[in-house]
């Protein structure tokens, strides 16, 4: 007789505190499984497949536990369980972003052991047989904050873990289900990219080049360039465009170097190159589904820059971020599980890849519509954390502290200043334009003489002003006065760099208001 867990649940994991938690593995059919923790044993019994899940009561926060998993003789036991905070960071790379990349790492990796946060990397996946095809032996573990294993957090996950511990005073554990350069469609289901992104998907099938997706699954382990996700080492493109900003003529003679290197092998196809990440639901299925029901506090999602690469998905991010969260909300079995959503900041292009950034702002919107209309998901601003030529950001601390309080006054009910300000109406008072500003209470900061990023325009032309902050107000005067209808707009380009915040140091949203 034989019992196993979900690869998830193993020594040194942290579980959610305060919340029922799921626990599920397989054993023979029709057999009984007792899960025995914090004083309570949790039973089930094999299905005819001979999956197993049961539900803990929900736990209070601990150290240093044993978890044990009973199933007629066999038992298996997992030593120095933790409970308190869990949260799941996904989305693409600058979630995905390691620590061994952050530009303050090595001023924290002297002082940053700290058992108590914990990460788990969930491995990136995109077709069946993945991870028999290619080493992954580096993933799919529960590690603890140590100099060592540092490098291999996702920076924002960490900062918001490390803050969160230090105000909580419990374990924070954190589940990284993230996946660099891919896009909304990969990570809802299959059926629902199909409606809600066809042009990432027709371009996807386009380039299969008449290849059958069954065929360039089962042939996955030949696209080494793309699938080999295990990491037994770290790769180069990582250490170039991650570890800095390579110029464009940098990044050309690297990717050239790499399909160069690609062997010659004439099992591969046409088609056969195509990156099964962007396959409709691909993560969604080989990523999210594995783990959806791990008991978490709620979802840090960082992701829509790749939504910028087909014309007009741009249009189609509010829906499918929308998507994204209700496919999630399903699998997890809570109609309430919370998303804290990073605004993307501003970018002109990508110099080292030769990229640059075609609509911006409409994702940038669809993103705050998604907050705005729905009371579980709540809004990052990072519009000051940017980089004009580059897509990483090396700076990841501000990122992951921002979420952190919004964890804490939406999440866990701590009165503590957290939300960005957002214009919330605009009046003329003589040649005075007035911006009203909630989450300003204390007033509003600016940073320099001027404000970065705003524009004053009259029938679709700009118009000079002067502009000032007075308290939680922004004025703005136009050299010449009219009684003409003004459009005030604020961090609406690709690149911009915000320097007008509340007092809490959380920088302004975009917006775009007439009066």
């Amino acid at each position: 007789m034989s019992v196993t867990l979900a690869p998830i649940f193993a020594s040194d994991m942290v579980l959610q505190r305060d919340l029922p938690v799921r626990i599920w593995g397989t054993t023979e059919p029709n057999v009984r499984v007792d899960v025995c923790f914090q004083g309570q044993i949790a039973s089930a019994e094999g299905d005819a497949h001979g999956n197993w899940c049961c539900s803990l009561a929900p736990l209070h926060a601990s150290d240093g536990e044993a978890l044990e998993v009973r199933s007629g003789e066999a038992c298996i036991t997992l030593e120095d369980v933790a409970v308190g905070e869990v949260f799941i960071a996904a989305g693409q790379s600058n979630m995905e972003f390691w620590m061994r990349y952050d530009q303050q790492v090595e001023e924290f990796r002297p002082t940053c052991a700290n058992a108590r946060i914990r990460f788990y990397d969930q491995p990136k996946c995109s077709y069946p047989g993945q991870m028999e095809d290619f080493d992954y032996s580096k993933v799919g573990v529960w590690r603890k904050a140590t100099p060592e294993d540092l490098d291999y957090f996702s920076a924002v996950g960490y900062y918001l873990a490390r803050g969160l511990e230090m105000v909580l005073d419990v374990p924070v554990g954190i589940v990284g289900c993230n996946y660099g350069g891919t896009k909304s469609s990969a990570w809802m289901t299959p059926e629902h990219a199909r409606v809600v992104q066809p042009e990432q998907v027709a371009a996807f099938d386009e380039q299969l080049q008449g290849l059958p997706y069954e065929e360039l699954l089962a042939n996955g382990r030949l696209n080494v360039v793309h699938n080999d996700k295990g990491y037994a080492t770290w790769p180069a493109w990582n250490e170039l465009f991650l570890g800095g900003s390579p110029t464009k003529d940098e990044g050309m003679a690297f990717m050239a170097s790499a399909l160069a290197a690609v062997p010659n092998n004439t099992q591969i196809k046409p088609g056969m190159m195509t990156p099964t990440k962007d396959a409709p639901g691909a993560l969604f299925t080989y990523m999210v589904l594995p783990i959806a029901g791990f008991a978490t506090r709620g979802v840090l999602w960082y992701q829509g820059e790749s939504d910028d690469e087909n014309a007009g998905a741009q249009a189609r991010h509010a829906e499918a971020l929308r998507t994204i969260i209700a496919d999630w909300r399903d699998a997890w079995q809570r109609a309430d599980l919370p998303f804290l959503v990073v605004q993307l900041p501003g970018l002109d292009c990508w110099e080292g890849m030769d990229m640059a950034a075609q609509d911006w702002p409409t994702i940038r919107t669809g993103q705050q519509q998604v907050a705005d209309a729905d009371d579980y998901v709540w809004l990052c601003s990072i519009g000051d954390m940017g980089n004009k030529r580059d897509i990483h950001p090396k700076e990841k601390k501000p990122v992951g502290e921002r979420l952190s309080l919004l964890a804490l006054r939406h999440l866990l009910e701590m009165d503590v200043p957290a939300d960005a300000p957002r214009c919330i109406g605009a009046e003329r008072k003589g040649p005075w334009v007035i911006l009203q500003f909630d989450h300003a209470e204390n007033g509003l900061v600016l940073l320099g003489a001027e404000v970065n990023a705003l524009e004053l325009l009259r029938g679709g032309v700009s118009v000079p002003f002067q502009a000032g902050v007075r308290g939680d107000r922004l004025v703005l005067v136009p050299e010449e006065p009219t009684t003409e209808p003004l459009e005030v707009r604020f961090a609406q380009t690709n690149w911009y760099r915000i320097n007008l915040y509340n007092s809490a140091e959380i920088p302004v949203l975009p917006f775009a208001v007439t009066c």
